[in-house]
């Protein structure tokens, strides 16, 4: 069975596991100072999974995120 990868970033907003992103609330603010990775999808195209610096694992929507480093590019 294929495992979902998302190499052509066509979907969860162009996000990847393994990507680095600085995570946007509702007014826009960084939240988690602003670093945290993709490290799952979530349930939907509009989930994902991150983890901030600190370990905390939260879902979150992805077109809410803003790429610092690509997955590929690590």
């Amino acid at each position: 069975m294929k495992t979902f990868d998302n190499k052509d970033r066509s979907r969860y907003y162009g996000l990847r596991i393994g990507d680095i992103v600085s995570p946007k609330g509702l007014d826009g603010n960084e939240w988690y100072k602003g670093i945290c990775e993709v490290v799952n999808y979530g349930s939907d195209n509009n989930r994902i999974q991150i983890k901030a610096k600190d370990g905390t694992l939260t879902d979150w929507v992805a077109e809410w995120c803003d790429v610092i480093t690509k997955a590929e590019d690590r």
